[in-house]
Parts: structure tokens; C-alpha cells; sequence
């Protein structure tokens, strides 16, 4: 069956956030054990499995990389059968037993211990560079890592392993211990913290900050937009076992015509004043229309030019826009996109980053039948938005200051990494916040000194309580931070890349033979 427009492009921005987020990926404690997939423990686990620079490694080390970058590939594809698209790797087959690339041969095991030996290079040369220049893991790494070996305990429990140590061979191999673990999560720690304060050594000029926006301003720029799905329609159809059966050639062309079809009646409907969403509805299926019956729905008011979809982003960010402007994109045989264009913007008053405080206020909750706490009722909600917006009262009916906020955090906030600050969250960034908090801090009329009490969602979106928000001051322009982290990025790559060849990675022989030990 065909997969939706919408699913092909989560996957493609999913993918390219996987692969941006961070210069090094951390190597942590991984909590669901892929087992089956993964055999270490034979062959001479003290052996010099691979050579970076002037240091070596040993076949327990370098088997702990291969299986972190594959477990990391596992993850990210299981975050891709939820969107219910298919990948090419099995778990219940060994990788040297799969095909990674056709066109050279390359397994998956090949290509694991690829970006494991890579990996452990981009390691090596910042714990190398960070000693050179006198940096030592700050207290938060400090306290990142005893919290990680702190966990152990935890994850050994839930696997069954029986202790710490039977946990870590069972993930690593039989010589695998937690003295060795805990140096090689040390590492992965510190190599993390001197990138990033690496590239935050980089720092820029307003010039320099302008010189790239006029560079790259359709990247820069926020759009204000709606677009709709109209996906061409094929039966459904099944072989004599059951199997899918793609449409012919024939039916593919007749469904796509159906669909432009669709898609033009919708463009010629919206030039002719009806709402946008007004005129989608007509065209949707029934389960979509109904989304478009609220007036805002799929209404992008703030998106970067660089953070739209690929369907789209082309058409949107063309210079010769004008408001009003609407067409229909084709979609590779699977449908059109309807897009309209409503503004784009340079966003002198769009944020990145601010300071906020916030009062968690959870629902009670009573166990269900599974011993696990149930979604809160309709009353426990009222309760828990009556004691929210009691405590914004008391706050307002006072002198309303970050002081005052702060003094009411520590008895009434559930959220335990802020109730003992004063529910301080300083230089949120809103791509990390939570939809509810993100929409209400950075909306358009927000000002320093707001506040006003919002829902707060679990991680499936249920609603669990409330927060009470106090805005207390802007951080970073936004523009200006993507500036800003676009030239760090290339400034890193190119640093990296110079002090690199001082530190040459090979694997030994031993080395290549882990996958198969």
C-alpha cells in the first residue's frame, strides 16, 4: 500500500533531527536489550581491536560502539514502523547476513562498524583536544554520569540480567564491566560537552549575523501558510495469499488525474472567497474534512523557511510570493498538496529562546486494574485547573513579581526539575518545549511579565493537569540564533575537520572480525 505524503515527510525530517542533534551522539546506558541481534563475547576481548591516533583500543571497547550506533539505527527505524513505513533492516537476522547498500555489497554489520570506528574517532579527538586545552567535565556531566551509573541498577532489574555487572556482559560482552563501562560513558560525556562548548566558542558580529541572513534569508524567514492532502485514491486490492497488490501504471495515472482534479476545484473555490479550509472540506474524505472544520487547522503562521517540509518549500520560499498566491504540488503518484501563501516575515519579534517560570499542578489520579495509574477523570482535572487558577489568583492579587511567583513553586509544582529554583526554566529553547507551553510563551502579543495557567500532556498527548506560566523575559531573535548556529556549525566541521588528521582510525584485524564474534 501506499504510503501518505505526510508519512514520507515525517520520516524525512525525523531523519534529518536524528542526524543533526548533536556533534556526537552520547553513548548512554541503552534500557531495551536487542539481544538476539548481537553476539559478543567470543574471540580475545583484551585484543587491540582498532588504533586512533596513538591510543588503542580493545575488542570490549570497540564492540561497545558497534553495538550503540546499531542500536541507535534499530530505534530510529522502530520510530519509522510507527508511522507505519517499513525498513530494510530485520532484527531477527544477524547484520552480516543483510545487504546495507546494493551497489558495493556493504552489510549492515560493515556499516555499523563503519560509524562505530568513526564514532569512537570523534571521541578520542575531543577528549584529546579538551585535555589539551584544560577542560574537565563540568558538574552537570559529573552529575550526568553518576545519574546514568545510578540507572543501572534499574535497567539491570527490569532485563532480568540478575545484577550490574551480568546487565553490562549481556549488552557488551562477557568482559564488559562497570569499571569499564563507567570510563568509556565518562568519555562519551565529556567528547559531548567540549563540542558544544567548542562551538559556542565561535562567536559573530551583528555584520557578520546580517552578511548571512541576506545570504540565506528564504531560510530564515517565517511563513504563514495553509496546505492541504488531497491523496489520489486506489482500491485496495490483494493477491490470492492476501498480498497488497500496487496499482498498475493505468490506475496510478487515473487516480492522480482524479486527484488534481480535486485539487483544482479547491484552488478555483478559494480564489472565488471561500475560506481555505471551507473549500478542503468539500475535496477530504470524510475522517480528514472534519479536522478542516476548525478554521486554524493546518494554519502555519510561524515556520522557518528551513524547517518546512520538502513538499512545499520550494514554491513558498520563491521570492516572487504574493500573498494569496495558492497552487497544487504534485506528490510522486501518491496525491497533490494544496498550498496557499499568506506572508513571510523576517521575525524581528519571534524568539528562539526566553525565560520563563512555571507551577506544575497534576491531576490526582486513582490505579487501574493493571496497577499502573489511570488518565485522570473529568473531576480530577477540575480539580487540578481550580487549584492552577487559585494560585495564578494569589500571585496577581500580590505585588505579581518573579519573586513572589517563585515563593509559591516549592509547595504547590509537581515539576520536580524546577520546584527547588523557583520554577525557573532559563533560555528555553521552544523547539524543546512541550505544544501547550511552546504556543501560549511564544505567541505573537506575549509580553515579559504574562502569565496564565495552560494544559499540560503526558507523552501520547493526554491531558494529565496544568501548568501556571509567568513570562519573565525574551531571549535570542530567532533569525539570529539560526544565524548564529549555521556559522558555529560550519566553523566546528571545519576545526574538526583540521584537527582529525592528527588522529588517523584503523581497525586490526580483530577489530573487523567483531561482528561475527
Amino acid at each position: 500500500m501506499k504510503q501518505s505524503r505526510q508519512q514520507k515527510e515525517a520520516m524525512s525530517q525525523k531523519a534529518k533531527l536524528y542526524w543533526a542533534i548533536g556533534i556526537v551522539v552520547a553513548v548512554l546506558v541503552v534500557a531495551l536489550l536487542i539481544w538476539h541481534t548481537f553476539f559478543f563475547g567470543r574471540g580475545n576481548a583484551n585484543a587491540t581491536a582498532a588504533k586512533v591516533g596513538d591510543q588503542e583500543y580493545t575488542t570490549t571497547q570497540v564492540a561497545y560502539y558497534y553495538h550503540t550506533v546499531a542500536n541507535n539505527f534499530i530505534q530510529q527505524q522502530q520510530y519509522y514502523s510507527q508511522l507505519g513505513m517499513s525498513g530494510g533492516y530485520d532484527t531477527s537476522l544477524s547484520p552480516t547476513e543483510q545487504t546495507y547498500s546494493e551497489e558495493d555489497g556493504t552489510t549492515y554489520a560493515d556499516y555499523f562498524l563503519e560509524q562505530a570506528l568513526e564514532q569512537l574517532q570523534q571521541v578520542t579527538v575531543l577528549c584529546s583536544e579538551a585535555e589539551a586545552a584544560g577542560y574537565t567535565l563540568s558538574d552537570e556531566g559529573k552529575q550526568s554520569l553518576e545519574d546514568n551509573m545510578e540507572s543501572l541498577y534499574l535497567y539491570s532489574v527490569q532485563s532480568g540480567a540478575g545484577s550490574e555487572e551480568a546487565y553490562l556482559r549481556m549488552l557488551y560482552g562477557k568482559n564488559m564491566t562497570k569499571a569499564i563501562f563507567e570510563d568509556l560513558l565518562t568519555d562519551a560525556i565529556l567528547a559531548d560537552e567540549y563540542a558544544q562548548a567548542k562551538g559556542e566558542s565561535f562567536t559573530y558580529s551583528e555584520d557578520a549575523l546580517n552578511d548571512y541572513y541576506t545570504e540565506n534569508a528564504a531560510m530564515l524567514d517565517t511563513y504563514d501558510y495553509r496546505f492541504c492532502y488531497l491523496n489520489a485514491e486506489f482500491e485496495d486490492k490483494t493477491d490470492d495469499e492476501g498480498n497488497p497488490v500496487d496499482p498498475t501504471e493505468e490506475e496510478t495515472q487515473a487516480a492522480m488525474a482524479a486527484a488534481k482534479e480535486k485539487a483544482d476545484a479547491m484552488i478555483a473555490k478559494v480564489q472565488g472567497g471561500t475560506a481555505f479550509n471551507e473549500a478542503a472540506q468539500e475535496y477530504l474524505p470524510e475522517t480528514s474534512a472534519e479536522s478542516y472544520s476548525d478554521p486554524e487547522y493546518n494554519h502555519k503562521t510561524d515556520d522557518l523557511g528551513s524547517a518546512l517540509y520538502t513538499t512545499y518549500q520550494e514554491w513558498l520560499t520563491d521570492s516572487s510570493r504574493q500573498a494569496g498566491d495558492i497552487t497544487a504540488i504534485e506528490m510522486e503518484g501518491t496525491g497533490y498538496c494544496v498550498v496557499q501563501f499568506l506572508g513571510r516575515d523576517k521575525g524581528e519579534n519571534s524568539y528562539q529562546t526566553l525565560t520563563y517560570r512555571n507551577i506544575e499542578v497534576l491531576a490526582e489520579t486513582t490505579e487501574g486494574e493493571d496497577g499502573q495509574a489511570a488518565q485522570p477523570t473529568e473531576e480530577q482535572l477540575a480539580a487540578a485547573k481550580e487549584k492552577a487558577d487559585g494560585l495564578l489568583e494569589q500571585w496577581q492579587a500580590g505585588n505579581a513579581t518573579a519573586e513572589t511567583f517563585a515563593a509559591l513553586v516549592a509547595d504547590n509544582s509537581a515539576d520536580e526539575a524546577t520546584k527547588d529554583n523557583g520554577g525557573l526554566n532559563e533560555d528555553a529553547n521552544r523547539d524543546n518545549l512541550e505544544t501547550s507551553v511552546k504556543d501560549w510563551l511564544f505567541a505573537a502579543d506575549r509580553k515579559p511579565g504574562d502569565a496564565a495557567v495552560v494544559e499540560t500532556t503526558d507523552s501520547t498527548g493526554n491531558v494529565v493537569g496544568y501548568q501556571v506560566l509567568f513570562l519573565e523575559r525574551f531571549g535570542q531573535i530567532r533569525w539570529e540564533y539560526q544565524a548564529t548556529n549555521a556559522l558555529r556549525s560550519a566553523d566546528y566541521t571545519k576545526w574538526y575537520d583540521e584537527v582529525k588528521g592528527n588522529y588517523p582510525a584503523e581497525l586490526t584485524e580483530e577489530g573487523k572480525a567483531i561482528p561475527t564474534m
